[in-house]
C-alpha cells in the first residue's frame, strides 16, 4: 500500500512491451465500484475471496501467454492480497513476485496526500495512518518476504535506476 507497485509496474510493462494490470482496477471494472465501496458493501473477508478469484483468473489467461514468453504481464496486486493464503499460494506457485519495500516514512508520506482510495486508511488522521501502518508492516512483512522470489529495495531508487535492476535482474 503506497510502495509504487502500480508506478513502477506501468513503467516496467511500458518499457519492456508486456501487459499491467493492476488487481485492484480490475477488481474495480468487474464490480463496477471502487474497493473502498466493494469492502464497505461486502467486507474484507469476502473481498478476499474475490480478490483470490480474480487473480486465479489473471493468472490463468495469462499461462499460455507466458509459456511462449515469460515475461507478458506485469502484475500489481493490492497491499492486501497475499494477506489471505489461497492468494499467497497462488502468487508463490504462479507467479515470479517481487516485493517492493518501501520505509514506512515514505509510505505515509505518499498515503497521506492520497488515503481516499484506501479502504484501511480513509477517514483517518495521520496520526492513526501513522500507527495504521505500523501495524499493517509488523502483520504483512514476513507474509510479503515469503511470498517473494526478490526483495527490492524501493528506498532512495527513481525510475530509470528502478529498470536497469530490474533488467539485470531478469535478463530482460
Amino acid at each position: 500500500m503506497g510502495c509504487g507497485k502500480s508506478t513502477v509496474g506501468r513503467g516496467l510493462a511500458a518499457r519492456y512491451n508486456c501487459r499491467f494490470i493492476d488487481l485492484d482496477h480490475y477488481m474495480e471494472d468487474k464490480w463496477a465500484m471502487s474497493v473502498s465501496a466493494i469492502f464497505a458493501r461486502n467486507g474484507e473477508e469476502w473481498f478476499r475471496n474475490e480478490e483470490c478469484e480474480s487473480l486465479k483468473e489473471i493468472v490463468e489467461e495469462y499461462k499460455y501467454l507466458s509459456s511462449k514468453n515469460p515475461y507478458t504481464l506485469v502484475l500489481a496486486l493490492g497491499g492486501g492480497t497475499v494477506t489471505h493464503a489461497p492468494s499467497a499460494d497462488v502468487v508463490k506457485e504462479e507467479t515470479c513476485c517481487v516485493y517492493l519495500q518501501c520505509p514506512k516514512e515514505t509510505l505515509l508520506e505518499r498515503l497521506v496526500k492520497n488515503n481516499s482510495r484506501r479502504p484501511l486508511l480513509a477517514g483517518k488522521s495521520e496520526e492513526e495512518m501513522s500507527e495504521t501502518i505500523d501495524n499493517l508492516m509488523a502483520a504483512r512483512e514476513n507474509i510479503y518476504k515469503n511470498c517473494a522470489e526478490w526483495v527490492y529495495d524501493m528506498r532512495g531508487k527513481r525510475m530509470e535506476g528502478q529498470m536497469k535492476e530490474f533488467a539485470q535482474r531478469f535478463g530482460l
